[in-house]
């Protein structure tokens, strides 16, 4: 894939919703994606989208999270207004008020709008946030205009994800930068699927292959890694390696620049050895890797490091 068709896949899937366990949206791009690389391509029963490239050595598992953070509707009002938690970890001040578009059971979308409510008052929370308080989700309601039994009607009700409206997750061009909600992890999955295209076509060109290769856009990485997990039993790979985003985050070592960062530590250590090997390989192609340990960070491969999957 140039560069041009990595931004137009990558602008398409950011534009998709796919909140955990509501991924219906991009599971169609997805499928599409796997199935024109000539690949055999299914979905799993924990809704990972698969592909397999067949080889006699060791089975490698390479794998990207297709859900983003979102919100988790956890009551409704009597005058309609919604009460909402987190999903996966969303934080209300990183959202802010604004345009949400919430998913029908039919897969169709509805706006609301999220909010704190008015700042002209001198009692209740709204004050308090001004002062002391941080703004947490039980502070937030999301208005649609609807009553209670119109919602039910339309489809919304307890247990609906709902996710930044779609004009908010656009890609965002700024100089060589971009930048979007929904990022975290559409770029790796536009990786994995580069990833899948072109070992496809180098296989069909060898005789054998020296890797067992399969490709997983995994399910519900925000909220515990639910489909690495499930994949990881299924397959039984010898190794995963996770094509996720890297935070530049505060007390990290890391620029924003093209260099990929090689995962030493997240929530599991990972083999020196293999971590060495990919700054090498890295290094040898020319481009080069940076070298990160992550405090809070976790990825699919570092949930299966942990869990004795691979």
């Amino acid at each position: 894939m140039n560069r041009d068709e990595m931004l137009a896949l990558l602008s398409e899937l950011i534009a998709c919703h796919s909140p955990p366990g509501d991924e219906r949206e991009i599971d169609a791009v997805l499928q599409r994606e796997f199935e024109a690389t000539g690949a055999r391509a299914w979905s799993d029963d924990a809704g990972n989208l698969c592909a397999h490239l067949p080889g006699s050595g060791p089975r490698v598992m390479v794998c990207a999270h297709k859900d983003e953070i979102g919100m988790l509707v956890t009551g409704v009002r009597d005058d309609g207004r919604l009460e909402v938690q987190n999903c996966g970890g969303s934080r209300p001040w990183k959202y802010g008020e604004g345009p949400v578009d919430l998913i029908t059971d039919d897969g169709q979308t509805l706006r609301g709008i999220l909010s704190v409510g008015s700042v002209h008052t001198k009692t209740g929370p709204v004050p308090e946030l001004d002062a002391t308080r941080p703004l947490t989700w039980d502070l937030l309601t999301i208005f649609t205009g609807l009553d209670p039994d119109q919602l039910e009607s339309t489809g919304i009700h307890v247990g609906t994800r709902a996710v930044v409206a779609r004009e908010r997750k656009q890609l965002q061009h700024l100089g060589q930068y971009i930048a979007s909600f929904a990022l975290d992890d559409r770029m790796g999955l536009v990786t994995l699927v580069a990833a899948l295209r072109e070992m496809s076509r180098s296989q069909a060109q060898a005789s054998d292959s020296q890797l067992d290769l399969y490709f997983v856009a995994t399910h519900g990485e925000e909220v515990g890694m639910l489909g690495a997990v499930r994949a990881a039993r299924l397959l039984q790979p010898d190794l995963c390696i996770a094509l996720d985003t890297s935070p530049v985050a505060h007390g990290t070592p890391l620029v924003v620049d093209p260099r990929p960062v090689v995962w030493y530590g997240e929530r599991a250590y990972h083999n020196k050895s293999e971590c060495d090997t990919l700054l090498r390989l890295a290094r040898n192609l020319g481009f080069g890797a940076q070298a990160c340990v992550y405090a809070a960070s976790g990825s699919d491969a570092g949930r299966l490091k942990q869990g004795g999957l691979a």
